[in-house]
């Protein structure tokens, strides 16, 4: 069962299953970027679970698991190290061609103001940012990408 992703009125399945036909179409600006992100986050989520398979967003003891394997593999939430150009790059990191992870907060909410279509966008990416954020360890948490090594472990178990 796909949950919806609130304060969106889109489940993950119709929203993976629109966005995809919307980036076929001659869009660009936020829009377009919206959707790149949009892609991008679903994405890095079916790695997270084990391969392609973001269809809902995990709860109780589900959820709880993830999440300590993704604050095992980033250190146990230890703070990334600002010293550092690694942890620099990882944290103003593109998402996709045009959107940071932090960009993409920004773009969220921008685009959630927006009527139609764009709105409900909008508030899906706001959910996922939410999502992640409580994966992470609470609010504002979702600020790097795992690297590749870390979403094999995460993924593995």
């Amino acid at each position: 069962m796909s949950t919806v992703l609130s304060p969106s009125s889109w489940t993950v399945t119709e929203a993976r299953s629109l966005t995809s036909r919307l980036r076929h179409t001659n869009l660009t600006g936020p829009e377009y970027d919206g959707l790149e992100l949009f892609g991008a986050l679903t994405g890095y989520l079916d790695e997270l679970y084990g391969g392609a398979g973001f269809d809902r967003l995990l709860d109780g003891p589900e959820r709880a698991a993830l999440a300590r394997r993704i604050r095992k593999a980033r250190g146990h939430g230890v703070p990334v190290d600002l010293s550092t150009t690694e942890a620099d790059a990882r944290l103003d990191q593109p998402v996709n061609a045009a959107v940071t992870l932090a960009e993409g907060r920004d773009l969220a909410a921008e685009l959630a103001a927006a009527p139609e279509w764009q709105g409900e966008l909008g508030r899906c990416l706001q959910a996922l940012y939410s999502y992640l954020d409580h994966l992470y360890g609470g609010p504002g948490a979702f600020t790097e990408l795992l690297t590749p090594e870390e979403v094999s472990e995460v993924s593995a178990g």
